[in-house]
């Protein structure tokens, strides 16, 4: 990774950012459109999407490409493919909300495939989030797959407290 000096974030960008109340910007770099991504301590703000970091699966980085992408869960929308003009610090941020928010997280076969479950850290809520991640091909409408899974979170449930 290139360390390098970011961009300042503009005060007109910043006073326009959909922070909720006490939220604070931790970083931001600029896209390559010339908008801005922004972490925070609950989110990814990306234009006018709002991205919890509990909605965040995987994110990877491109040093090359100067290529950020956001993998998200099955219900929150597509992945992003984001490319900066400067990254800063935005990449390893990205990283550590994404991992300071995973609590569990286990590989779970099942018939025909494998998820994951994880428990995460909603923001600011003490409430532990489960999400259930499915392998490529993977069908969780399958009775026997939903079974597995209903099966292995009750005993992470437990695991967990």
């Amino acid at each position: 990774m290139r360390f390098r000096r970011a961009e300042r974030l503009p005060d007109d960008v910043r006073a326009s950012l959909p922070l909720e109340p006490g939220e604070r910007v931790i970083a931001a770099a600029r896209d390559r459109g010339e908008g801005w991504l922004v972490a925070t301590e609950r989110a990814l703000l990306v234009g006018d999407r709002r991205t919890p970091w509990t909605d965040v699966v995987h994110a990877r980085w491109d040093d090359e490409q100067l290529l950020l992408t956001v993998d998200l869960a099955p219900d929150a929308g597509p992945s992003m493919r984001l490319a900066l003009t400067d990254p800063g610090r935005l990449p390893e941020t990205v990283h550590e909300r994404v991992m300071d928010s995973i609590v569990l997280s286990r590989r779970v076969p099942v018939p025909g495939g494998a998820v994951r479950v994880v428990a995460r850290r909603g923001d600011g809520s003490p409430e532990t989030l489960w999400q259930v991640v499915p392998d490529a091909g993977t069908d969780l409408a399958d009775p026997a797959v939903r079974d597995q899974v209903e099966a292995s979170l009750a005993v992470l449930r437990a695991e967990l407290g």
